[in-house]
């Protein structure tokens, strides 16, 4: 059967290449919102701001050697993530999470460096919405 044709006034998703989705999946706020309007926009905004806050709360954790309050940080922001459909930066935080309940500072560390780069990626998609 035939797809409507889009609304002028609906937003379309962003064009994906082929490794976006790991990064930015946006099918469950379709889903959940029947567009990508204010409200995901908002939504999106929010995840963000939170998840930058919660990103600089596990550094000062970790740099305080403080792998417990690292642990909350990063069990938060990976729910948040996933919420957001954020995968590559779920997982990063659920990888930090399992470090600092194991007591492995190292990896904690070596994943919390490379939660810069996959958020920066996370914004670029963000913005394209």
């Amino acid at each position: 059967m035939p797809q409507p044709l889009p609304s002028l006034a609906e937003p379309r998703p962003p064009e994906s290449a082929p490794g976006d989705r790991d990064i930015l999946d946006v099918e469950p706020m379709l889903r959940n919102f029947g567009g990508l309007g204010p409200t995901v926009t908002m939504l999106y905004a929010l995840f963000l701001e939170n998840a930058d806050e919660l990103s600089r709360r596990l550094k000062d954790r970790l740099a305080a050697g403080d792998l417990d309050g690292a642990r909350l940080a990063a069990h938060s922001a990976a729910g948040a993530a996933r919420t957001a459909g954020a995968g590559r930066v779920a997982s990063l935080f659920a990888s930090v999470e399992e470090a600092a309940l194991h007591g492995d500072m190292a990896v904690a560390r070596r994943d919390t460096a490379a939660l810069d780069r996959a958020l920066a990626d996370v914004k670029i998609l963000i913005a394209r919405i």
